[in-house]
């Protein structure tokens, strides 16, 4: 295995590993999450972490799984960071009950085996 893949599993590795805390988040289900604060800054942390990780594949690996919507996770990463007190808790919780099982199971089922 070459650096960029090595580089590329590793980051995905990370990535997968902040999806199954956000599970473990959102199992206490929606009515938690929404009247818990807590719950939702750490959802946020943890969409800002995805995020960062997925900024750590390299591009050359990411344009080879050109169906996975990396630059809607990088975007999603920079509105948590940036406006923390402006999210839509209700989209929170569809991104991290919807969106966020799917890139785990992208990540390990597609892209960890094809790097």
């Amino acid at each position: 295995m070459n650096a960029e893949a090595r580089k590329a599993r590793d980051a995905a590795t990370r990535v997968i590993a902040v999806c199954d805390v956000i599970a473990q988040i959102v199992a206490g289900g929606k009515d938690f999450f929404l009247t818990d604060v807590q719950a939702q800054w750490a959802a946020e942390m943890g969409l800002i972490r995805i995020g960062e990780g997925v900024a750590k594949i390299p591009a050359p690996v990411r344009e080879r799984f050109a169906e996975q919507p990396w630059r809607l996770l990088l975007d999603m990463r920079d509105l948590a960071r940036r406006q923390l007190d402006d999210l839509d808790p209700h989209r929170v919780w569809r991104t991290l009950t919807v969106d966020v099982p799917r890139l785990r199971g992208y990540l390990a089922e597609v892209l960890i085996p094809g790097v």
